[in-house]
């Protein structure tokens, strides 16, 4: 197997390795993303390349959830000063200690 060339450049070698020297390099994408604390958002093009990238906070604040009669029906939150006994699956136990 030959390798294979654009405009005279090679591309991939004969033993079908890539000759990563030979690629286009993309400004703003190159490095890692997302840590214990940031998430990471890419965009792909549509031919596969890598068009933008960023690091996103996480944040330890989250809303608040808002139960509606019937739309909520299944779920249940129980507050309580002592542990859990029983409860279904689903049910979400807050324990308070003072």
């Amino acid at each position: 197997m030959g390798a294979l060339k654009v405009n005279n450049v090679e591309i991939v070698n004969s033993t079908a390795n890539v000759i990563t020297t030979t690629l286009p390099t993309l400004a703003g994408v190159v490095g890692a993303y997302g840590n214990a604390t940031h998430s990471a958002t890419i965009t792909v093009a549509a031919n596969g390349i890598v068009t933008t990238t960023a690091n996103n906070a996480l944040s330890d604040n989250f809303t608040s959830r808002v139960f509606e009669g019937s739309h909520d029906a299944s779920f249940a939150v129980t507050v309580s000063t002592s542990a859990p006994s029983g409860g279904a699956n689903g049910d979400i136990w807050y324990q308070t200690y003072s």
